[in-house]
């Protein structure tokens, strides 16, 4: 165990363990010294009389949440310091940073060995949240409103290039590896009516984005390749429309670049998986359409709006705006800033509001989905707003409020410190723990990325996200990097020009525009620090029938090989009568006066071993080399 790990353990600094044992010994130590079993006991006998009790905060008979917190926020409801607790954890084996996520399982393990009384945590439902979509979307009254499309699908279906059809702007041509990366909102005018569509992105890293597409849409559009068929993000998407009950038209695409027998092909695909097109006597509409060409894109947004009259959506604009958070993101000049979507009422620039369960603001400024700045919104009207007061999350509900409403939010916002220093970081100091730092341009991008290396595993290797924001590379993040180690990895995000002074070569800086990119250079970089397993495999014996002594070389030892082979620069172990007698590497090897490196069965030879030397006549020699 090495000093700094006692020091904790202890809870008592690392210069008084060093000052005991350089009193004790008489020898140099520092914060990285190996300590002996025998010195542990004596520094443990030295301090446990001096070692601090964990102090919270929690009363008798108090009762605290088990639930996924981060050590921070495990921290905050005890009512005591992070760095306590990570030595109260250290102490339990939980080997934990400040912002590491800590099970519900785990939580209840420290909560019973501090006798904390726990209550589990009420999850919400995916029926109440459900429940809570449907509530604000179904709000009633006498003003028609547009309906909301969410258009998903696999990854390279043509779900923006439809998009992109449509609005004439060519969006598709620059998003970033031919992806959509985030939920993009438009106001779509067409000759049936205007509708709003809700672009979501494809790849499997963006599994919550669609899900809260379907959660917010009235109506899903599911985008099919005919050259591809169903696949997974395919069948994702299908479920989350049945398990949400949403109704969906099918776009099935690409027809300008396949046979006609495909169509039938892919609506039996489609019918496997429950979703039975119209004309085979189910209730999915299937439209073939070209994104590219045109061609069946009038006939499917005559279907689309068709579907959406059936749902007679009407609104408010008397009752109080509410609305729900698409996406989040930091914008220089704007703030926190959020697109929303409001289903009732109007928000005007001045109007306070609270979302989610902690997020306050007053509306700054708000731009459609052209740039164009507003001064009042209705529902339907995808539109982003500045003036929040924190970022809210992707899903949350937006609701107008009074002032009096928006100051009682603001001693309840959560606070979030991006402030570390090494010592809130100390259980990553081993070797094969590679650290890094993430940054995003958007919340639903970040929560994207995380889920996604959580998932990335490496034997011997732990990936340890330290840090993780939104925004570009700041002076704070270029900073803790350097201080710890940490790979800085920005997706869609440049280096403030206040940091660029900072940079240094010994932070390590990686920026990508697209999120699989990231992911591989992630993978690369795991592997990288693998811990590998050096494995000794036998490749020969052979037994000792003479012994050579000769001044200018050493003891030379003839043998014939029985089995396998010998190899010079391999290593060999001596056994007499059956035991070890040592061993050393073959140094040189000859077959009849003549260097060889490598002799196989059946043969004699001569060599020297370094490390070995004490040869007799009928010893058994093995043969390793190191894998």
């Amino acid at each position: 165990m090495q000093i700094k790990d006692i020091s904790k353990q202890l809870n008592v600094s690392v210069e008084e363990v060093v000052a005991f044992l350089q009193d004790q010994e008489g020898q140099s130590f520092s914060a990285e010294s190996e300590l002996s079993d025998n010195l542990v006991e004596r520094v443990k006998r030295r301090f446990r009389s001096t070692v601090r009790p964990f102090e919270h905060g929690i009363a008798d008979g108090e009762c605290v949440v088990a639930k996924d917190v981060t050590v921070a926020q495990l921290a905050d409801q005890l009512k005591c310091s992070a760095n306590g607790l990570i030595v109260e954890l250290l102490k339990m084996g939980i080997v934990a940073n400040k912002n590491q996520l800590l099970k519900k399982d785990q939580v209840e393990k420290v909560l019973g060995s501090l006798g904390i009384s726990c209550e589990q945590a009420v999850e919400e439902s995916t029926d109440s949240v459900l429940e809570k979509f449907i509530e604000v979307k179904s709000s009633s009254g006498e003003e028609s409103r547009l309906p909301i499309v969410t258009v998903v699908g696999h990854v390279d279906h043509g779900k923006t290039s439809l998009l992109d059809y449509l609005r004439k702007s060519k969006v598709a041509e620059k998003e970033k590896g031919g992806i959509t990366q985030n939920v993009s909102a438009y106001e779509v005018a067409t000759k049936q009516g205007n509708l709003v569509f809700l672009d979501t992105p494809g790849h499997e890293a963006f599994s919550l984005m669609r899900e809260r597409g379907v959660l917010l849409a009235d109506l899903v559009v599911l985008v099919v390749a005919l050259d591809d068929g169903i696949k997974p993000q395919t069948v994702e998407s299908i479920k989350k429309i049945q398990s949400f009950g949403a109704m969906a038209v099918v776009a099935l695409n690409k027809v300008d670049k396949v046979k006609e027998d495909r169509v039938e092909i892919v609506k039996r695909q489609l019918a496997d998986y429950g979703m039975l097109p119209d004309d085979w006597g189910g209730d999915v509409p299937c439209v073939t359409i070209s994104a590219k060409t045109g061609q069946g894109v009038d006939e499917f947004l005559e279907v689309v709006r068709l579907q959406a009259d059936i749902l007679d959506l009407k609104t408010s604009l008397k009752a109080p705006a509410r609305g729900f958070v698409l996406e989040s993101m930091i914008e220089r000049g704007r703030g926190a800033v959020a697109t929303v979507i409001l289903h009732q009422g109007r928000l005007c620039l001045g109007d306070f509001f609270i979302c989610g369960d902690t997020v306050f603001g007053k509306v700054a400024s708000m731009k459609n989905s052209k740039g164009e700045s507003l001064k009042c919104v209705g529902p339907s009207e995808p539109v982003a707003i500045a003036g929040f007061a924190s970022l809210p999350h992707a899903g949350d509900m937006l609701e107008a409020a009074t002032s009096a409403q928006a100051k009682k939010r603001r001693g309840l916002q959560k606070k979030t410190s991006t402030s570390k220093n090494l010592s809130t970081l100390s259980s990553d100091e081993e070797q094969n723990v590679v650290k890094v730092i993430i940054k995003t341009a958007t919340h639903l991008s970040k929560e994207a990325l995380l889920s996604s290396l959580s998932k990335l595993k490496e034997e011997g290797v732990l990936l340890s996200v330290v840090d993780a924001g939104i925004g570009d590379i700041n002076e704070g993040n270029i900073d803790l990097a350097a201080t710890i180690g940490a790979v800085i990895y920005g997706l869609g995000v440049k280096v403030d020009k206040s940091a660029l002074s900072r940079v240094s070569k010994k932070v390590d800086i990686r920026k990508f525009d697209i999120i699989y990119k990231l992911l591989e250079d992630v993978e690369q970089l795991l592997e990288k620090y693998k811990v590998k397993k050096v494995v000794e495999k036998q490749v020969g014996t052979a037994r000792i029938k003479a012994i050579f002594n000769i001044k200018s070389i050493g003891v030379i030892a003839g043998a014939s090989v029985e089995s396998g082979s010998l190899h010079k620069g391999a290593t060999v172990k001596v056994y007499r009568d059956g035991t070890y007698v040592g061993g050393g590497v073959i140094k040189t090897l000859q077959k009849e006066r003549t260097t060889i490196s490598t002799i196989a069965a059946g043969n004699d030879c001569a060599f020297v071993v370094d490390g070995f030397s004490d040869w007799s006549i009928g010893d058994d020699v093995s043969c390793f080399v190191q894998e």
